[in-house]
Parts: C-alpha cells; structure tokens; sequence
C-alpha cells in the first residue's frame, strides 16, 4: 500500500479478503458459543465504521452479549479485526475487549500501540501474522466468556 491514496477498488478488495478469510471461521465460533453458554447471544459480523471522519474503517466482529447479567456488570465482549484509515494507509489491528464501562482488553494482536495511527500497515506478512494469532484470540474471547468478567 505504497501510495498515499488507496482506491475505491482497492479499499472494498482489503474488506473482501478479510471477510472471505475471517467470517465463516467468526461465525462458527459465534454458534459455539451460543451453543456451548446457552446465556450468551453471540453472533459475528462485518460493518464500516468512521465513515464521517478520516478514519474510514471496517471491523469484523464476534460480539457476545450476556444475556443475564445484572445491571451492575458488564454485558459484553468481543474479538474485532479493524481496519483504519482505509482511503489513505489502510492499517489493521484486533483484540478481545470488554464493553462499557470496563473497556478491559482481555488479549491484543500486537500490544505496541497506542492509536490506530500506529498499527501496522496492512500487508501480506502482517495479514499472515494475524491469522497465525487468531487462534489464541478466539480461546480468549472464549475464556472471558467463560468467566463471564473481565480479566483484571
């Protein structure tokens, strides 16, 4: 991704071929999870986000929403692949994290960030180290299930 500006072409083939690769494998991770904790709506999906700003994103998730948990916990946890800053650099990142309020990372991709404009670059070598990751990101999203709290 070299130049400064990326095309619509090549923005849309980016989310094509992390959707081809990531969302069948989200969504069966997704009806395990449903399955396996009966209190859990987990469902995956893919979705654009920043749209009206610079960051111009998408991220495909596995959201788990526990269904009964009381008003004075945390209900939510998810593995999200994002994408940043797709129109300029396009840039990638993913993560287990709790919701609000906790906003607790259970687990990072790469741990040497501070904002999206520091993740790395979308590139072949990094798309690979992703998928080599992802397992131990899907059993950390299962762990928190699991212990049904963030892990502080």
């Amino acid at each position: 991704m070299g130049s400064a500006q990326v095309s619509f072409w090549q923005m849309n083939q980016i989310v094509k071929k992390l959707e081809d690769r990531l969302l069948g494998q989200f969504e069966t991770l997704a009806l395990r999870l449903s399955t396996e904790f009966p209190n859990v709506g987990a469902r995956a999906y893919s979705v654009p986000v920043g749209s009206a700003t610079e960051y111009q994103g998408h991220g495909i998730f596995v959201d788990c929403i526990l269904t009964d948990a009381r008003d004075d916990e945390v209900d939510n946890v998810c593995l999200n692949v994002r994408l940043a800053y797709l129109t300029t650099r396009p840039r990638i990142n993913a993560d287990v994290v709790w919701g609000h309020p906790s906003g607790h990372s259970e687990a990072d991709f790469l741990e040497e960030w501070q904002s999206s404009r520091e993740w790395p670059e979308v590139t072949d070598e990094i798309l690979e180290r992703l998928y080599a990751d992802l397992p131990r990101l899907e059993d950390a999203l299962v762990a928190a299930v699991r212990r049904r709290t963030p892990n502080d």
